[in-house]
């Protein structure tokens, strides 16, 4: 019987070498470090064990029985058997197979991780669990789709894209509206200059761009919201402006949120007057997971909007029941893939 020893930087290759070699039913006889390699010694076959000489019995010898394997003792007088054969202190090891060994690193890879999930999924607000997709529907979507109103306030976190949005708010309505001028405000703090993006994008739209100071942004709006000339308001310099002052001025607040959030996430963001809309702005191929959908639903906001791409022009568009029911099955898949 040949014995193979490997060394290996970790026992990850070392198996791998002894696997190659040996094949899947080698005997590990032994695992070490030595001189900070991982060394392994393996086999084909269990090395035969010799079982030791009898030990010679004298025909003299008054303790032994005829068949030579039986010695009787004498204490004090007292004629005592020999002790049947105690076990043995230390038992020998089990000679684990590769194959086996490769069983129990899957099975132990297989367990449960010890740490929470990272996306954990809320539950549905649903009552009945058969109708999960009805009641997310329900929760979710608008009573009918979203319109585009004469005054659009955009509100949401840092980096939502917030000015990407309000110029696709503002072509999508020269499209579906022939003849309107949507005008474009993105109110200042101080004599900072408005964002290189917006002024190229509304240059090449023709689209007027206006920057009022912050605080006259009242007298900047029209008396009366006009639906030929709808104003969009972009607050990416104004972080201070809440949402319930912009609803006062008479302006549909849209909240513009990335998706891909956490459900913790979106509970902290997904905050806005009553029939506020929200928009998901998407960055990559990523749809909206089971979680966030539901963390949404349980916002009490309605979702409205969905924008995506790089451009403009046709990267702006309403949600509705068969464009969320796509997100659930992707959702799905992706999970699954995940897995």
């Amino acid at each position: 019987m040949g014995i193979l020893t490997v060394r290996a930087p970790d026992s990850q290759q070392a198996m791998e070498e002894v696997l190659r070699r040996l094949g899947p039913e080698a005997y590990i006889l032994s695992t070490t470090q030595r001189d900070g390699l991982v060394e392994i010694r393996a086999a084909r076959d269990l090395p035969v064990v010799t079982p030791p000489a009898p030990r010679p019995v004298r025909k003299d010898d008054p303790d032994a029985d005829e068949a030579g394997d039986f010695r009787r003792l004498t204490l004090s007088g007292l004629s005592f058997g020999a002790a049947r054969e105690a076990p043995p202190l230390r038992r020998e090891p089990r000679v684990q197979t590769f194959a086996e060994m490769l069983e129990d690193r899957q099975r132990q890879q297989a367990r449960p991780a010890l740490v929470a999930e990272r996306n954990p999924q809320p539950p549905l607000p649903a009552t009945d669990p058969d109708e999960g997709f009805e009641a997310l529907v329900r929760h979710l979507l608008p009573s009918r789709p979203a319109t585009l109103p004469p005054r659009l306030a955009i509100v949401g976190p840092a980096g939502a894209g917030k000015t990407m949005l309000a110029l696709r708010f503002a072509a999508l309505m020269m499209e579906e509206r022939p003849g309107a001028e949507p005008v474009i405000l993105a109110p200042r703090i101080g004599g900072e200059p408005a964002d290189a993006r917006l002024r190229h994008w509304t240059r090449l739209l023709a689209v007027p761009l206006e920057r009022p100071p912050l605080d006259g942004i009242g007298q900047a709006l029209l008396p009366r919201p006009d639906p030929w000339r709808p104003e969009i308001l972009d607050l990416s310099c104004s972080p201070g402006v809440t949402p319930e002052a912009l609803a006062e001025t008479g302006a549909t607040v849209v909240l513009a949120l990335p998706a891909g959030l956490s459900p913790r996430a979106l509970r902290h963001w997904a905050k806005a007057p009553a029939g506020s809309l929200i928009c998901l702005t998407r960055t990559d191929l990523w749809l909206p997971d089971g979680a966030e959908l539901a963390a949404l639903a349980a916002s009490g906001l309605r979702l409205g909007w969905e924008s995506g791409g790089t451009g403009v022009v046709d990267a702006l568009w309403r949600v509705d029941a068969d464009r969320l029911g796509h997100w659930v099955e992707a959702g799905e898949v992706q999970g699954e893939e995940r897995s």
